[in-house]
């Protein structure tokens, strides 16, 4: 089997790399593992185009190029914002956006997409020593 990689420090390639380690495979093994792509969407024609069999890559770009997905797991995104940002006008017009229905509608095109949280506000827990 032939591969494509993300480049070291992506999240994707992060990943990969740790399901390879608990499946007890030796990259290095892997024809291809060290030939990086650095956008999802070129990983997709590599495989399409057949210069590579497999590569991780993201639901969406499986599903616009009629490629087939196994799925490794959910990822969550979150946006940080410094307080004293918070309240900028451009700010608030992003978050706005994030609860308004064409939103969710566009989002809906993509495959693989949950935005059921857009937009909820995350707070981190407090460290609390015991």
């Amino acid at each position: 089997i032939r591969v494509v990689n993300r480049p070291l420090g992506t999240g994707t390639r992060l990943l990969f790399d740790r399901e390879l380690n608990r499946a007890g495979i030796d990259p290095e093994k892997i024809e291809g593992y060290r030939n990086e792509i650095a956008k999802h969407l070129d990983v997709g024609i590599e495989i399409l185009t057949g210069r590579a069999d497999a590569a991780p890559c993201i639901r969406p770009v499986a599903s616009l190029l009629g490629l087939d997905f196994i799925p490794l797991r959910w990822e969550r995104f979150d946006l940080l914002i410094q307080k004293e940002r918070f309240f900028d006008k451009g700010v608030q017009l992003f978050l706005g956006m994030l609860h308004e229905k064409p939103f969710h509608e566009a989002a809906k095109t993509f495959e693989g997409y949950d935005t059921s949280l857009s937009g909820k506000m995350v707070f981190p827990q407090e460290n609390k020593q015991h």
